[in-house]
């Protein structure tokens, strides 16, 4: 454990600690570009320089460890004068577009610039003109004229993904980052090095043009929904008079325990705009052959109706339950409560999917991803969301319904008929005397329902998921939904109430108590207190 000075403190680190990470958390302030903690040292931008007493020369802080009495001054004159010097050199060719740039306002070049720069520009030659919003995968657009060279993005393609299509070009003065010849930034993370890259010249096609960090009023503490990694992630919400509140970036969160520094571009692109928000705007009953908008005390009324009849009739047997592991540990906890206390079936499944039984769900490359396309299957086993003694699993729910022996089926999230590809799903769900249904969009099951209610999305609502890993983590509401979308513990609680029937609290918050008893663990006595980095569960469920 060496001890060394540092601007006059003095601090103790472990054995090959480098300068800059003994650096940052004590709260000293190196600039640096080319480092990242989460890729290999390159020590290429020279920004860390730094004075270390008895060196002949300045050093990188990134790739210099740390040494037994060695004595730092990070803002000698002679640092100041070399970070200067280092400023005016990355200004040369640098474009004055920060008013367009989608960087402009959380740029650690307009920053350092500020603190530490010239006050002006001695250089009065022309510039050197590159490419300029340029598309190079999917989902990213480079512009060459903004980059300084740091090679983050190009040390996170080869190292950390390991697929190598981004590399250095040319030589000296007319050097620049360019792909490979025939390739494309595809990766699976290709996003990552919007976040990597300091200076604006890697940005997100998506989010170009479409804010200023200062319109971005809300960075809120979120769960990926998009697989059972649950990447830890903050979302951007910018606030409009007239649209409201609306999500306008994913960001992956740190989270050592979870996703590192990173997150997939599935989850990053496509999850929030397919399960993040409610497009179903009020509940519908089936009127004939159409769906026609109802109120919620209708529809609640009706799908009270429907069940009590089919109760009287054919006894709790005949209904099934299959509830979506996309939902929340409270909205599942509430579902199982329905089946058990007020319903009392036994057929409660969430294994829609092959990846969601035991073993199915396995890592689907060498850094995140996961088979398991939902967040929540390990707090769905916890919970006991599977089929009671004689009780049909998803499967046998359907072969019950196509013979006729399942009357009723209520379905949580989840599309039966075309997204979770069951075979002869169609024709099962066609054959039930009634299916109500709860979603964020007008499915293919939606669209076969009696009774159909809206589902707030991963955004809309409070609650928590439990990783593959069983790590639990904690969701909050970032926007509101539009039109009438109550929250499901609401639903399932008048249903309940209007039977005479006992029934947990419908708020996450006050139904949390219970859902952490069930869960197992030392859970917080509140979901709040629930840190943002999560809570690891005992391994083996209750």
């Amino acid at each position: 454990m060496p001890t060394f000075s540092l601007n006059g403190k003095t601090l103790t680190v472990p054995p090959g600690t480098t300068i800059l990470e003994a650096a940052l958390p004590a709260g000293v302030e190196i600039p640096h570009y080319c480092y990242h903690p989460g890729l290999p040292v390159e020590g290429s931008c020279r920004m860390c320089q730094v004075e270390v007493e008895r060196s002949p020369k300045l050093l990188v802080a990134c790739a210099t460890p740390v040494a037994e009495g060695m004595v730092v001054h990070s803002g000698s004159e002679k640092v100041e004068r070399a970070r200067r010097a280092v400023l005016e050199f990355y200004l040369l060719n640098h474009p004055l577009d920060c008013p367009v740039c989608d960087k402009g306002g959380e740029c650690p070049l307009q920053d350092y610039t500020m603190r530490f720069g010239p006050g002006g520009s001695r250089y009065t030659e022309p510039k050197i003109k590159r490419v300029k919003h340029r598309k190079i995968g999917p989902y990213i657009v480079f512009d060459a004229e903004r980059c300084i060279l740091c090679t983050r993005c190009v040390r996170f393609c080869r190292d950390v993904v390991g697929t190598g299509e981004l590399g250095i070009v040319f030589r000296g003065a007319q050097s620049e980052i360019d792909l490979f010849p025939g390739k494309e930034l595809d990766n699976r993370y290709s996003g990552n090095v919007i976040d990597l890259c300091p200076v604006g010249a890697l940005t997100s096609e998506r989010y170009r043009f479409q804010a200023r960090p200062w319109d971005l009023v809300k960075q809120e503490p979120s769960v990926c929904p998009g697989c059972s990694r649950g990447c830890s992630t903050v979302l951007d919400v910018r606030h409009l008079e007239r649209k409201g509140p609306e999500i306008l970036r994913v960001r992956p969160r740190h989270n050592p325990d979870v996703n590192g520094y990173w997150m997939c571009d599935i989850g990053r692109f496509e999850t929030l705009p397919a399960v993040g928000r409610c497009q179903l705007r009020g509940p519908s009953l089936r009127r004939g052959e159409a769906l026609e908008a109802a109120s919620v005390p209708e529809a609640v009324a009706d799908l009270g109706s429907r069940l009590a009849t089919i109760l009287d009739d054919d006894g709790p047997g005949a209904i099934g339950i299959i509830a979506s592991s996309r939902l929340t540990c409270e909205e599942l906890y509430l579902v199982k409560r329905l089946a058990a206390d007020v319903l009392g079936t036994p057929h409660l499944d969430f294994r829609v999917r092959a990846a969601q039984g035991k073993g199915g769900d396995v890592a689907e490359d060498q850094l995140l991803l996961r088979t398991d396309r939902t967040p929540n299957s390990e707090g769905a086993r916890r919970l006991g969301i599977l089929p009671g003694p004689g009780g049909h699993d998803v499967a046998g729910m359907l072969r019950a319904a196509r013979a006729g022996a399942l009357k009723a089926l209520l379905v949580f999230g989840e599309d039966l008929v075309e997204e979770a590809a069951l075979p002869e799903a169609a024709e099962a769900v066609a054959a039930l005397p009634f299916l109500a249904v709860w979603d964020l969009h007008e499915t293919a099951t939606a669209r076969r329902a009696h009774v159909l209610f809206p589902l707030p999305g991963a955004s809309e609502k409070e609650g928590s998921f439990v990783n593959f890993a069983s790590r639990l983590q904690r969701i909050g509401r970032v926007v509101e939904p539009e039109g009438v979308v109550p929250p499901l513990g609401e639903v399932l609680r008048e249903l309940a109430l209007a039977w005479g029937k006992p029934f947990p609290p419908a708020s996450p918050l006050t139904v949390w108590p219970e859902v952490a008893a069930a869960l197992g663990g030392s859970l917080p006595g509140e979901l709040p207190a629930v840190p943002e980095a999560g809570v690891a569960l005992p391994a083996d469920a209750p």
